[in-house]
């Protein structure tokens, strides 16, 4: 029998937390992290099902709990259908229209994740190329006078969506006309396009209206955010493991010097975009990638499309480069394939409108 969705999301907790700390988890700890909108005796409860329905197991009498090999069954069966399309909890549900789109940001979680995961190496997935991305189309929904909801849609999925401010008291049917507009004018655009039209001079024409124009401002305003591909790192931990024959010292100073590197959000994929020089499919770096503090490391990436996405592992120089080029390709074809059905669902979409 199917476990309830709350059952799912604590279990998916659970097995993700222990695989990332190596320590037994608590309900407090479900609580603080997840933030479920539950009482504490609600979770311990679900807990205690999940028990006695062998996904967890506490390791001693006073303990949090661990996976069982089913909880990790159950884990792995849920990461590998990021390709299921049917599956709500890898998809944000726009209620303002009826079909569903990707959520990008969540898929590169699950996907960086899950290449981690396979390898036990830290995987990275970069995002793709916004500036060539199409827009699919803006939906604007009010929520208060002074207040909408954006979501804006390109042909590869959500860009950008969240509660936004508006300069004055808008009706609904101002609303709806904004959306109209920026549908018919901008759908096809680039991205790029999309964000310099605010200060085009042949964008006045087609945006004399007041509320036109402060909703393509808003509109240029979050595109603004997202044009750095700034991407999703997953796993660091695993390299401790990776640096356990050396001395501690040394294993300590090549993992804080990549990790300094890492937390600069636009050094690795400015550096892998010099380091492939526009190669497609798998490409390995040893030693070689121009950063700080990868002096001591390798890494294999790969392209994923479309609009030239790219993911990888990072791990020391002895790593298993078979089963990182194995995974790195499967995981990069996962996701391409996500992205490819997004698209054509989105063009359906398109169609139907017209």
């Amino acid at each position: 029998m199917p476990l309830p969705e709350r059952q799912r999301l604590i279990l998916k907790e659970v097995v993700d937390r222990y695989i990332r700390l190596r320590e037994p988890v608590s309900s407090r700890m479900i609580l603080e992290d997840y933030g479920l909108a539950v009482s504490s005796a609600t979770v311990r409860n679900d807990m205690n099902d999940l028990e006695r329905q062998g996904y967890i197991v506490k390791p001693y009498s006073s303990s949090g709990r661990i996976p069982t090999e089913k909880g990790y069954r159950f884990f792995v069966e849920w990461l590998l259908d990021l390709s299921e399309l049917a599956k709500k909890e890898h998809f944000d549900i726009v209620e303002t229209f009826e079909a569903r789109v990707l959520d990008m940001g969540e898929a590169m979680r699950h996907a960086a994740f899950l290449l981690g995961s396979m390898t036990h190496y830290a995987a990275f997935v970069i995002p793709p190329r916004l500036e060539a991305a199409r827009l699919e189309r803006v939906v604007l929904a009010r929520m208060s006078d002074r207040t909408a909801f954006l979501v804006i849609v390109s042909d590869t999925g959500i860009v950008e969506q969240g509660l936004i401010p508006l300069e004055s008291a808008t009706t609904e049917d101002e609303i709806e006309g904004m959306m109209r507009t920026i549908n018919r004018t901008l759908r096809g655009a680039s991205l790029e396009e999309v964000r310099r039209m605010a200060t085009a001079e042949e964008a006045t024409e087609d945006w004399h209206e007041r509320p036109e124009r402060q909703a393509l401002d808003i509109v240029t305003r979050l595109l603004e955010t997202r044009m750095s591909p700034r991407g999703v790192v997953d796993g660091l931990l695993h390299l401790l493991d990776a640096l356990q024959d050396l001395i501690p010292q040394e294993a300590m100073a090549r993992f804080s010097s990549l990790s300094r590197t890492i937390q600069d959000e636009e050094a690795l994929p400015r550096a892998l975009e010099t380091a492939r020089a526009g190669r497609r499919g798998i490409v390995v770096n040893i030693s070689d990638l121009s950063l700080e503090g990868f002096e001591h490391w390798s890494v294999v990436s790969c392209d994923y499309g479309p609009h030239n996405g790219v993911l990888g592992v990072i791990a020391p120089l002895w790593m298993d480069y078979g089963r990182a080029m194995s995974a790195v390709t499967f995981v990069a074809g996962r996701l391409e394939a996500l992205l490819v059905a997004a698209r054509s669902r989105g063009r359906e979409r398109s169609a139907h409108a017209a």
